[in-house]
């Protein structure tokens, strides 16, 4: 009976506290990331081949920025922002989806990406904090 009881409260005390903490959260506003700007160009886009094969680290002797301090910027001019960067013009055909700019001597690597991309672009920056130009 003691049993009994408790779970009865037990369930109302969690039913209460379920209610209570997602009350705040029944009015907030998902963002779908499909409706976004640019969202189906990212989905129909095909990474460049050098992203598509296995990638192997270099040894830490051989890195151009062995630990270098990351910075992530999503932004919305991010296709007009690394066209400025890479000097990569914007075509209806092609734009650089992706960027990354270093400095060795602070070793310090920023990557920026427009708001909506694909976790192979944030990669693909990523190892050129690394790596440097690896295909350039």
């Amino acid at each position: 009976m003691n049993a009994r009881r408790y779970s009865r409260r037990s369930s109302g005390i969690l039913s209460w506290v379920l209610c209570v903490g997602i009350w705040p959260l029944a009015g907030a506003q998902a963002v779908d990331v499909n409706e976004l700007p640019d969202a189906s160009f990212v989905r129909r886009f095909r990474p460049p081949l050098v992203d598509r094969i296995r990638f192997e680290p270099l040894p830490p002797e051989q890195r151009m920025l062995n630990e270098p301090k990351v910075k992530y910027l999503a932004r919305k001019d991010g296709f007009e922002f690394c066209s400025r960067i890479t000097g990569v013009p914007i075509t209806p055909t092609s734009r650089p989806m992706a960027c990354a700019f270093w400095n060795v001597k602070r070793k310090e690597c920023t990557v920026v990406t427009p708001e909506v991309t694909g976790y192979n672009y944030v990669g693909h920056e990523l190892r050129h904090c690394f790596e440097g130009a690896f295909h350039d």
